[in-house]
């Protein structure tokens, strides 16, 4: 930058040549003040915009700090409702196993009319009770991404037929003509989630036999081939008063009804079509509705499966009939461990009149020192119980069973905790199978039945334990 004062004088010194310099001067002092007050500027807003980066990742560094702290606070929720759950789960189905146990066993004794009628309420409330139990269970372990679709064969016929038993004397006492028609390729075996599908269908069954009044409930099996994949549809039709627009989405909401009225005239929490709609999501599908304002509904739920292999073997007979006649060649001593006295009488109950023998413990250690003292064909155990839990006592006769290589006792837990991650950890212990409470007979016969079958039960050709 040229100094204005070294500007050289015009060489004459004409009035022309004097105000050209003068204007040259005013030019060159004009354009040096500009540039300063602009480099003035530009390092001002340097200045400012360095303290606003400062400030920014000062703000960056606060927020980081603050989401590691949500993050914390909310894994630390998130394990304290789920050991919330698990204890509310423990402390409402073991008294649940109590009135439903001695329920199950009462109906099985001669009763008045009036009597199985009573008897039947308490039933019935009772099983209502224990789906809304694990209506919530399993709505927290999908909120929490923890819930595991099982993939295995299961023949679909028989699936939905068992849905169907559940609901048809439901239908029938309303009066409503109640049908289900299986299309083509629906009468073998498939691939997928057996126990998804049935609460799917009993989720959406039961409100299309709750909300008609009057006509039909129709459903529909359907198997669809898209490419290389199939995909089951359960398409549930009904004459009810139908679903308006508006209250379509608020159906498939957790803990919320299409409105008031509906919960104040026929109860419900509102989670059966939210968690079906979470299963029909978790195996590649969905749920939907269908709705006019002439009345009716149509529930399509949709998601895959693949075709399966019947197995070699099948049988069609009872549970119970079954262990009635293995019985009859062999008498069976059970052992069992539970804690609490009226699961005690529950269990005797409900194993009154087969040919076993069964002797009860009250804690873990006691029943370790009973099976190695009587070696029992089969043990049920509990798992939350003083002294020597289930867990531990299970691992103190598998250690006995490898120590002496002895037969393999059949284990079975009793529990009320049996959220998946419990199941795995039953199976790695050693246990063979477990059956969660509240129980029903039938249910407990048909393990029984399972793990003398896989233990080979016969005298004449013991099962020892695997190397």
């Amino acid at each position: 930058m040229h100094d204005p004062e070294r500007i050289p004088s015009p060489s004459c010194d004409t009035p022309v040549a004097r105000r050209r310099y003068d204007r040259e001067k005013r030019a060159r002092k004009e354009a040096e003040h500009l540039l300063e007050a602009k480099s003035r500027e530009l390092y001002n807003a340097n200045t400012a915009l360095r303290k606003q980066a400062e400030s920014l990742e000062e703000a960056i560094r606060q927020r980081t700090a603050d989401l590691e702290m949500a993050r914390v606070q909310a894994e630390s929720a998130n394990a304290a409702k789920s050991v919330f759950l698990a204890t509310m789960s423990h402390e409402i189905r073991t008294p649940l196993n109590g009135v439903l146990g001695m329920a199950e066993a009462l109906s099985d004794t001669p009763l008045t009319l009036a009597q199985r009628d009573m008897l039947n309420v308490v039933l019935q409330s009772g099983r209502l009770l224990q789906t809304v139990l694990n209506d919530i269970l399993d709505l927290s372990k999908i909120e929490a991404g923890k819930y595991e679709i099982e993939d295995i064969a299961f023949n679909l016929a028989d699936a939905v037929r068992s849905v169907e038993a559940m609901y048809s004397l439901k239908a029938e006492e309303k009066g409503l003509d109640f049908k289900i028609d299986f299309g083509p390729g629906t009468d073998g075996w498939i691939t997928g989630d057996p126990n998804r599908l049935r609460q799917i269908l009993g989720n959406l069954l039961s409100n299309a036999i709750k909300f008609t009044c009057k006509g039909s409930v129709h459903v529909f099996i359907e198997i669809c081939t898209l490419g290389e994949s199939h995909e089951l549809l359960l398409i549930v039709k009904d004459t009810g008063k139908g679903v308006a627009p508006e209250e379509k989405e608020k159906l498939f909401k957790p803990y919320v009804q299409s409105n008031s009225a509906v919960s104040r005239e026929f109860g419900g929490t509102g989670l059966g079509l939210s968690i079906s709609r979470r299963f029909c999501q978790l195996m590649h599908g969905d749920l939907s509705v269908e709705s006019n304002t002439t009345g009716g509904a149509t529930f399509t739920a949709r998601f895959r499966v693949s075709p399966a292999q019947p197995p070699q073997t099948l049988s069609d007979r009872g549970h119970q009939e079954d262990l009635k006649r293995l019985l009859l060649e062999r008498p069976l001593r059970i052992l069992a461990a539970e804690d609490n006295k009226t699961n005690q009488l529950v269990l005797r109950s409900l194993l009154n009149g087969l040919n076993l023998k069964l002797e009860i413990v009250s804690d873990g250690c006691a029943l370790v020192a009973a099976w190695e003292q009587k070696r029992p064909d089969l043990v049920l155990m509990d798992i939350q119980m003083p002294v020597m839990n289930g867990l531990e006592a299970t691992a103190a006769i598998r250690n006995a069973e490898r120590r002496g290589n002895m037969v393999r006792t059949p284990i079975i837990a009793l529990s009320a905790n049996m959220m998946r991650h419990h199941e795995i950890e039953y199976q790695k212990i050693g246990m063979d199978s477990c059956v969660p409470k509240p129980f029903r007979k039938e249910q407990l016969l048909s393990v029984i039945l399972a793990c003398l079958r896989q233990a080979n039960f016969d005298h004449d050709r013991p099962h020892l334990y695997p190397e």
